[in-house]
């Protein structure tokens, strides 16, 4: 009888610790919206800490995986903070966009009011308790980074202040380039011919863009930079306009901005910099109308330009192309090797330059569908549509673009059934998948209502 007593009794000592071992073991994320979150901080004065991911980044997911779930970490964040995670692409899009969250993981801490107060981009989770305490001594810093973006507006003229602030937005992972060019139209640190501004400018060249005091005193003192560059660093200078550039095309098109676009366009011209194989001046043409909200001239432009795509060549000269490419590539390559090889096999079998045809269609067919009006419009996206899929019958791209059409129409069944589809031949390495999952899943909530 003692026996059974002592027995239940370290069962009972058993289930109680693994109970309060599971309870402790990792920070503890509230599922609930970020309003309530604000409140509870108020109510305890303590920040709120914010993970914002998506569910195709790999560092998210290793944050998820392994510093997130270590107790230590768990113990500290569970005591000082309220924690969430917001999926920057879903239900924390608004909030992403609010705080410029333009990585991931994006770590940041807000205070009750949802005024930032501390982050930091991409961490590796080495130090998260430390990463905690800065928050925290943040709460009371004479420059948090919510008081950083009141004062900069009227600190334009303040060399010392645009250097902290710049210096401090690339500490927290933030856009410094503001600040950054700010500081350069002001600064007496450097002169702008010198060696130490070259090398100011290429360590810090992830920051500047086309149309920026950076790019004017490169542009100004270029030759005599290669004059003063040697080895590496030359190669660097050479390069620096194609990397200015390309970040340039990025901004512009994740801020939709049709002043910044129009700068791509002019620096196009000027450098004569080749971009990636699916955009050229037609496309940032594009852009540029689609961001100014000039639909119409959009829409003519998008029409032209992949009439000119269809009537480059036939369809048997691509295919007849693409089989020679194919057995090119495929010599000496046998597939279940590895994944890559069998991705670029099937893609060369598929057609590698119809691929590329179907993809840049797809592209502006997305597009031009966001902003279609009438019958005659419909009827030209379901020609683009046909000739994409004489190209590579049932590819993936095609028929998610298809299944938008068919949604967009109220063929809401054919819709799902065909995206489903789409989605199911959709490699892993398309990033964006879990998107039109997503999108899959809006539809059929649709449908059920």
């Amino acid at each position: 009888m003692i026996c059974t007593k002592n027995i239940a009794l370290t069962i009972l000592f058993v289930c109680v610790l693994f109970v309060g071992t599971a309870l402790s073991q990792g920070i503890d994320f509230k599922h609930i919206p970020i309003e309530e979150a604000l409140e509870q901080a108020k109510e305890q004065n303590k920040l709120v800490f914010i993970d914002f991911y998506t569910e195709w980044c790999g560092p998210c997911k290793k944050l998820a995986a392994g510093p997130f779930k270590e107790q230590a970490n768990g113990d500290f964040f569970n005591k000082n903070f309220i924690s969430l995670k917001l999926d920057a692409e879903k239900e924390g899009r608004k909030a992403a966009s609010r705080y410029q969250v333009r990585s991931y993981p994006t770590l940041l801490f807000v205070n009750g009011d949802g005024e930032i107060v501390h982050r930091g981009a991409s961490r590796n989770g080495s130090d998260l308790i430390g990463f905690g305490k800065e928050a925290l001594n943040a709460v009371n810093a004479k420059y948090s980074w919510e008081k950083l973006q009141e004062l900069f507006p009227a600190k334009q003229d303040d060399e010392a202040f645009l250097k902290l602030y710049y210096q401090k937005m690339i500490e927290f992972g933030a856009d410094a380039s503001k600040g950054l060019d700010a500081w350069l139209k002001v600064q007496t640190e450097f002169d702008e011919s010198s060696e130490e501004m070259m090398q100011f400018l290429l360590k810090n060249q992830v920051n500047v863009y086309c149309g920026t005091k950076a790019e004017e005193i490169f542009n100004a003192n270029y030759d005599h930079y290669l004059s003063l560059a040697s080895g590496t660093q030359k190669i660097n200078v050479e390069r620096f306009r194609h990397g200015m550039f390309s970040r340039t095309v990025k901004k512009a098109k994740r801020s939709g901005s049709a002043s910044l676009m129009q700068v791509v366009i002019d620096r196009y011209q000027q450098y004569g910099i080749k971009p990636r194989m699916d955009e050229n001046l037609q496309t940032y043409r594009m852009d540029y109308y689609r961001f100014s909200k000039n639909y119409d001239a959009f829409k003519r432009l998008a029409e032209v330009y992949v009439d000119s795509l269809i009537s480059l060549q036939s369809v048997k000269k691509i295919h007849e192309k693409d089989a020679e490419l194919y057995q090119s590539y495929a010599k000496g390559k046998e597939a279940g090797k590895d994944v890559f090889t069998d991705r670029m096999l099937q893609k060369y079998k598929e057609g590698l330059r119809a691929n590329h045809l179907v993809e840049a269609i797809v592209e502006v067919g997305r597009k031009y569908m966001a902003v279609m009006e009438d019958k005659k419009e419909t009827r030209t996206l379901n020609k683009w549509i046909d000739y994409c899929y004489e190209l590579i019958p049932g590819q993936y791209w095609v028929d998610n673009l298809k299944a938008d059409l068919l949604y967009k129409d109220g063929k809401t069944k054919d819709a799902i059934a065909l995206k489903a589809a789409a989605i199911e031949k959709m490699p892993f390495t398309v990033k964006k998948k879990v998107n039109f999952q997503h999108e899959l899943e809006v539809m059929e909530q649709q449908q059920q209502n």
